[in-house]
């Protein structure tokens, strides 16, 4: 059973991957969600370092709908934010400045009232 497997499924992201394969991550594997204007196709970001090129049918509102922690806050990054937190954990303290855009920053303040 594939249950006993991933153990517990709200924290799994299942995807397919740029060469069609079914990719199992859990969400804690994740660090962000990165869109790549040049290959025309989001990306998952993953704690070991790899970058995992989804496929390129998937957009934004797909990977949203996979989890209720997940927020974009611009048109290039989508974040898992919990209680009004997001916190980069090594290794992704160090990369690159991800900036909440406004429009993207109303919809958080909509969804979480005290951030």
């Amino acid at each position: 059973r594939i249950s006993s497997v991933v153990g517990d499924q709200n924290d799994i992201f299942l995807c397919t991957t740029a060469t069609g394969n079914l990719q199992l991550i859990r969400l804690g594997e994740i660090g962000y969600f990165r869109y790549n204007s040049k290959g025309r196709q989001w990306e998952a970001m993953l704690y070991d370092g790899h970058v995992l090129k989804l496929k390129r049918s998937v957009n934004s509102q797909m990977i949203l709908n996979y989890h209720p922690f997940l927020t974009q806050i611009s048109q290039s990054f989508i974040l898992l934010i919990k209680e009004n937190n997001c916190v980069l954990l090594p290794p992704f303290n160090t990369v690159e400045t991800l900036q909440i855009t406004p429009p993207f920053l109303r919809k958080l303040k909509e969804k979480y009232p005290s951030f």
